[in-house]
């Protein structure tokens, strides 16, 4: 008796879906929003002034991620930029106040969930950034009432989306918001200024994952 050859049964396989886990590095650019508040208090009066400008911001950023059975995704990352956000504003009696955002970067925690090559994601952590915050007696320019220059810290919180383009490069969409704090300044003349920087980013990035 013969027997027909029995034809191999191939089971059918979708492709591996993408795995998050591994460490990654990358660059970025987009924009900056710098929000400024500031109150002076000189001789029994006081003047406000709400600030906002735009700015480009850009830099490069690093991190792990580390991708659960369940899709779940949690890492850590840090970033370091520049902003050219900067504003001048007149606050009381043509005393201006400017403020600008030089260097920025954060220390921050991730969590996320992968829709395969797509991950979304939510971010929190530590923001710092060095901030020039100042009062001076006429617009743009004459003798400084206060002045402080120097690196701040607060909370940044944000989130976006990723997608993995090959298996090493993906790239990214993200929204950011830090929150640097009030600052109260004192001249010697006993005038006083308080200060709230924040800054909103959006921005592009390109990274590489080892």
């Amino acid at each position: 008796m013969r027997l027909a050859p029995v034809a191999p049964v191939a089971a059918a396989y979708g492709s591996p879906a993408y795995d998050w886990s591994g460490f990654y590095a990358g660059v970025f650019a987009g924009g900056s929003h710098g929000v400024w508040s500031s109150d002076l208090y000189r001789n029994n009066n006081h003047g406000h002034s709400e600030q906002g400008a735009d700015g480009a911001a850009f830099g490069v950023f690093g991190g792990y991620n580390y991708q659960f059975a369940n899709r779940f995704v949690i890492g850590a990352e840090a970033d370091f930029g520049k902003s050219s956000a900067q504003v001048s504003n007149e606050i009381y009696d043509n005393d201006s106040s400017l403020a600008k955002y030089g260097a920025f970067g954060s220390v921050r925690g991730r969590v996320g969930y992968a829709f395969d090559r797509a991950l979304l994601f939510a971010t929190a952590g530590v923001g710092f950034a060095n901030i020039s915050n100042d009062i001076q007696k006429g617009r743009n320019a004459g003798e400084q009432v206060v002045w402080d220059d120097q690196v701040r810290a607060g909370l940044a919180v944000g989130g976006g989306i990723e997608y993995a383009f090959t298996d090493h490069l993906f790239g990214r969409g993200e929204y950011t918001y830090t929150d640097y704090g009030n600052v109260t300044l004192y001249n010697r003349d006993g005038n006083r200024a308080d200060f709230k920087n924040e800054m909103h980013t959006v921005r592009a990035g390109l990274g590489y994952k080892f």
